[in-house]
């Protein structure tokens, strides 16, 4: 069956979007190649939306399905994209899945535009139901992780949690590898964070315990990527790459077992490093890092990340002890936030950036599935974004009790100006 899987693109161009492969429709790719499926897969992230170049590959691959990936901003041009499908072919069938249809699957399914709904991990659901579409039956009932019309919107139960031992590398070589600038990235796990921090919508997302790859499918991976493509650095694309030390260990000792060596980066918490885990993680290759920091004012990181400031710069200056270069990223506002406690966030702002950190900053998003979308209204929370394209974390969508959108933008402006960053939101 030919299959062609489409990774929607932002509305706002913007480097970010393109940094690295879509590894969760890799990951969908290889699943579907693995069960014997013709599959080709398109980025418009690297070029753009360009409906005539999906026309002329519609025309050309005559897809039976087409599986498009989404997160929250990019579901309204996941929309544009299933409309134009249709338009061209109303038999292929059109298949929605990542973050945002994950979250709002009946909201999805409303559209005449997709037919089907994959629900969380993907790999098994589309399988299966490709081999349904592929056989002309229409046991949709039977396919967990699925949502779809059948006189009404169902929704199936959601599938059992895989081991992610089981799955095949994800398939890279389907998108321009030349064009991203991390391009060699890679997940070491599968499963919820267990922090459940309320403007993230991971835990709404991934269901279960987190469930980590064995250390040395993760080392064959990247002597893989090594052996194939050439690849000199990995990024660990994980939100908490250190939150099982003695996992982290033994990919470690794996890692300087190997005869050539490899650099690679990750992303953590402040609280879950110390002074000799950096040191072994660089002694490992390991030559980035970035922490997730949020605010500067301790008030809002009792009531949010459940961190301390002094952690914040303890990491940081190990880190850059260890060789390390180091990102820390801040959010605002919160709805708690005040200008007092923003002015104070921007302070250790300052402080963090002398300590040797880059500083990444970006709006406070309350994206559907977080504490903050749900609760919004208790919060104090008003989101101000129509559409969902906006919600970008590059410009304000929304007003708090204590804060309003222009008094948001002036303080975020101060900050710019002050900490003399180059780019922000």
């Amino acid at each position: 069956m030919r299959i062609l899987l489409i990774n929607a693109p932002v509305s706002r161009p913007s480097p970010h979007a393109r940094l690295a492969p879509p590894l969760g429709l890799a990951y969908i790719a290889s699943a579907l190649l693995a069960d014997g499926h013709d599959v080709s897969a398109v980025d418009f992230n690297v070029s753009g939306l360009n409906l005539r170049r999906l026309d002329s590959i519609i025309a050309g691959e005559r897809p039976r399905m087409v599986g498009i990936s989404a997160h929250t901003e990019t579901y309204p041009n996941g929309l544009a994209i299933a409309e134009r499908v249709k338009e061209l072919n109303p038999g292929i069938a059109v298949v929605m899945g990542g973050p945002h249809p994950t979250i709002l699957p009946e909201q999805v399914l409303q559209s005449d535009v997709v037919d089907f709904v994959v629900i969380g991990e993907g790999e098994g659901t589309i399988v299966e139901l490709a081999c349904q579409l592929d056989q002309g039956q229409e046991q949709f009932q039977e396919i967990k992780g699925l949502g779809y019309k059948d006189g009404g919107i169902r929704l199936n139960d959601r599938r059992e949690l895989l081991n992610p031992d089981d799955l095949p590398y994800p398939a890279r070589d389907l998108f321009p590898l030349e064009f991203y600038q991390d391009r060699w990235n890679l997940l070491t796990a599968r499963g919820s964070c267990p922090f459940k921090c309320p403007f993230c919508s991971a835990s709404y997302i991934w269901e279960g315990r987190r469930r980590a790859r064995n250390p040395q499918n993760v080392v064959d991976e990247i002597a893989m990527l090594v052996e194939v493509y050439g690849a000199g650095y990995i990024f660990f694309a994980d939100d908490i790459f250190t939150l099982n030390r003695k996992w982290v260990e033994a990919l470690l000792e794996l890692l300087n077992n190997r005869d050539d060596s490899i650099e690679w980066g990750c992303a953590t918490r402040v609280d879950l490093v110390d002074r000799v885990l950096l040191r072994d993680m660089a002694e490992a290759g390991c030559r980035a890092i970035q922490y997730g920091v949020e605010s500067g004012c301790q008030m809002i990181l009792d009531s949010v990340k459940g961190i301390e400031k002094e952690q914040v710069l303890e990491a940081v200056q190990g880190a850059r002890e260890s060789g390390m270069d180091v990102a820390s990223s801040f959010m605002i506002p919160f709805p708690e936030d005040t200008p007092e406690t923003i002015r104070e966030t921007k302070e250790f702002i300052k402080q963090v950036h002398r300590a040797g950190s880059k500083i990444l900053l970006s709006y406070t998003t309350p994206y559907p599935g977080t504490h903050f979308y749900e609760h919004a209204e208790e919060l104090g929370i008003t989101i101000l974004a129509k559409q969902w394209d906006e919600f970008d974390a590059k410009h304000n969508v929304m007003e708090t009790k204590y804060l309003s959108a222009g008094e948001i933008d002036r303080l975020v402006a101060e900050i710019v100006q002050e900490t003399g960053l180059k780019s922000s939101v």
